[in-house]
Parts: structure tokens; sequence; C-alpha cells
């Protein structure tokens, strides 16, 4: 498998493509910072002054941009300590929030699916002979952070995604190294598929959500309606689409008619948490990127292509 074991040239052009789609999506996304005098950049490590402002870091996005390309790579450790220490003085400074930073390795993680579906060309998870344990957890675990939002709020719940993405990386590259961790390493390959690293899926399910609480922080209703769509509408397209999926889809052979008529049904379950019209046009627009032969992991790209659209709309 190529993302695996990947060859210098792959690292670099990965490197490179993340770099440059990372800083692209973080300076898009970036506002103006409402703070009048100077002081206001003195404050604690545990000020939320910025929550409510989306404003991702450049910095922390690209220093991440290192550390996905260099996953199972002797340099990891050392990217890796120096994205956490990026982070941590960006937050020191009083420039940006821990939402912020979440926000940041999101988008660096996004940037990082996009640079795999370039480089890897020939990529092609292969689904599990019987999905339904998988996709159940999937289920699970994302309706459970939701209901966790709607209890404790976005901000709280972003620190421990956050920190369990951290720790969830550095877990993928012990496993990848041949690091074997008690029950860790059947974890990781119980939640994947062939063709995939360790917990790559998983990865990307915590940096969707990651991307929804920053993005979306000001309308927690919202962050959930995305974690919904991402939950219920992958997991019923799998299900549906195994069971009853007779009739492909002209355009993509892998997908059914049945399976997408499956994610439509299930994603609309949004619409109990926010029954607005842009929830019918987020689980449609959601609905069409599912079916379309595109190689990027839908873990992360629904989330970020639904909070981008009720970000903008609401």
């Amino acid at each position: 498998m190529p993302t695996l074991n990947p060859t210098s040239i792959e690292r670099i052009k990965l490197l490179i493509v993340n770099l440059i789609v990372a800083a692209v999506l973080s300076i898009l996304l970036k506002r103006p910072v409402d703070i009048h005098g100077a002081d206001q950049f003195q404050l604690s490590l545990s000020s939320s002054y910025l929550t409510g402002l989306a404003n991702p870091s450049v910095y922390a996005s690209e220093a991440f941009s290192f550390v996905f390309p260099l996953l199972g790579h002797v340099l990891f450790p050392v990217s890796y300590v120096v994205g956490l220490l990026v982070s941590w003085f960006q937050v020191a400074e009083g420039t940006h929030s821990w939402m912020d930073i979440g926000e940041s390795i999101a988008i660096a993680g996004f940037g990082y699916a996009i640079a795999e579906a370039f480089v890897f060309r020939q990529k092609n998870a292969i689904n599990r002979r019987d999905e339904r344990a998988r996709k159940t957890a999937h289920i699970l675990s994302n309706l459970s952070v939701c209901l966790l939002i709607w209890l404790f709020g976005t901000q709280t719940i972003s620190y421990f995604v956050l920190a369990g993405t951290c720790i969830g990386i550095l877990l993928m590259h012990l496993t990848i190294i041949g690091i074997k961790l008690p029950g860790i390493e059947q974890w990781l390959k119980s939640v994947g598929r062939e063709g995939e690293i360790p917990g790559e899926g998983a990865m990307y399910n915590a940096l969707g959500i990651l991307f929804a609480l920053g993005l979306l922080r000001s309308d927690y209703l919202a962050a959930i309606a995305v974690i919904t769509i991402l939950a219920l509408g992958d997991g019923f397209a799998t299900y549906i689409g195994t069971i009853y999926g007779r009739h492909k889809l002209p355009w993509n052979n892998r997908k059914t008619i049945e399976g997408s008529i499956g994610f439509a049904v299930g994603a609309m379950c949004a619409l109990l948490v926010l029954p607005l019209p842009i929830t019918v046009i987020v689980v449609s627009l959601a609905t069409g990127i599912e079916t379309l032969p595109i190689r990027l992991n839908d873990n992360i790209t629904l989330p970020v292509v639904s909070s981008l659209m009720y970000y903008f709309v609401l």
C-alpha cells in the first residue's frame, strides 16, 4: 500500500501540495479579529475572548502540513513537536484560541486529503466484507459528540476532540512504524480499510468534526447538524447500499442509487436539529458530493463543505 510507505519523492509531493492547499484555505477563511487595545493580547491561556470568531492560524496549519506527510517517517517526531509548539505559542501570545488551532489542524488535514488524491492516483480503499460494525461505531461515536455538544457547548467539546485527534495522530505513527501498543493496533485496524493508513478514516472524521466546531462555533446547532449529516448520511448509505443496492450510478460504478437515497434519508435527520431550508440545500449538496467518483475521504470532505455552506448562509 503506497500510503503506508511513500517514497521520498512522494512525500515531497505530499508536503508541497499540503502546504499550498492549507495556506490558501487558511488565508481565504481568515477574518479580521475585532480586538481593541494592546492589553487584549496579554490575556491568559484560558482566555476565550476569541470565541465566536472564525480565525484559523496560518502558522498552525502550515506547521501541521509537515506532520501528515511525515506519518511513519523518522522525521515525524520533530514535525509533530514543532507543530504542537507553534500551536501553543499562537495561543500563549493571545493571537488565537485553541478552537482556532483545532480548525487550523483540520485545514491541514483537508490539505493532506487533497494531496493524497493528487499524489496517489491509484489509491483505492477497499470496503470490508462486513461494514456494519465499522459503520455502527461511526454513527454512535458521532452522535455521542452531537449529544456532548448540546450538553456542554462547542468550545468545551472542541478541546476534547482536539486532544483526542493529536493523540490519535501519534498512535497512527507508532502503529505504522511497527510499535505495538496493547489494543491500539487492533482497534486502528478494526476501524480502517485495506488501502488506507491504519486509523485514517477515524483521523479524517475527527478532523472534520474539528473543522465544524471551529468554523461554526457561534452556532452549535449548525455544528450538530453537520455532524449528524456525516454520521447518519454516511452510515445509512452503507447499510442501505450494501443490503439493497442493485442499481449502479451511471457516473460512479462504486456507488448505487439505493445507497445515495439512503444517504439523503439519513442526512435529512439534520432537519430535526436545524429545520431550515438551508439544511435541505446542504443535505442535497452533500448527497451529490457523496456520489462523485473522487478519491477524497468523505469523512472530512462532507463536514468541510457542509460547514462552509452553513457558515456563509446563516
